[in-house]
């Protein structure tokens, strides 16, 4: 057995490895959520992580990369809130996405807070890093709604436009609701919201009309 496979404490090298880089990352998003990326350091978070500094080298060359890493993982656990669904009527697949964030956004305060506020203006890289997965989340969400449309399909160029206007929505109606210490409450926000968006669906049928 090579020295790299060889056990420890019941684990492999790589083991320990993937175990440590779990716990630098656990520390990222959790300083980068509450103390804020800009203000954190290194040595916050291996002494966050409870290892030395040269196991957060052993995993990420610089701070930007662990938020790099970080803010992968975040995006992932909204998706998974904001596209859990599969109605297939276009007033509750716009309510189950904007539902999905309010919830996720509160019950994820640190999560959300990377996402919402500690990302932005970082860098050039994490700026298209940003936009990548907003495209994602956009494109997804916009093929799910179109789908439960009555008339011609969009062109790849609408999805995508629809895509946008749907996930800038959202983040600004979250990122608003967070600022405002989640008031009004979250089931009288979605009430409003509801109203609004029947009213902008039932335009649109109108308009097809």
């Amino acid at each position: 057995m090579t020295d790299q496979g060889r056990p420890y404490a019941g684990a492999s090298r790589e083991e320990r490895k993937s175990a440590r880089r779990e716990q630098v990352i656990a520390a990222g998003i959790e300083l980068f959520g509450t103390v804020g990326y800009r203000a954190t350091t290194v040595g916050a978070i291996c002494e966050s992580a409870g290892l030395n500094k040269r196991y957060f080298y052993e995993s990420f060359a610089a701070l930007e990369d662990l938020l790099c890493e970080v803010y992968g993982r975040v995006v992932a656990d909204l998706r998974d809130s904001v596209l859990a669904g599969d109605e297939d009527e276009p007033l509750m697949v716009l309510r189950g996405f904007v539902s999905g964030f309010l919830s996720w956004a509160q019950a994820n305060p640190v999560k959300a807070r990377v996402h919402l506020f500690e990302v932005l203006g970082v860098s050039a890289r994490i700026d298209e890093l940003y936009r990548s997965h907003g495209r994602a989340i956009g494109d997804e969400l916009s093929v799910r709604l179109s789908a439960t449309m009555p008339g011609p399909e969009l062109t790849a160029g609408q999805q995508r436009v629809l895509g946008d206007v749907l996930v800038g929505a959202g983040v600004q109606i979250v990122v608003n609701w967070v600022i405002s210490d989640y008031q009004p409450p979250r089931d009288e926000l979605l009430k409003e919201i509801d109203g609004t968006l029947g009213w902008i669906l039932a335009a649109g049928l109108a308009g097809l009309g």
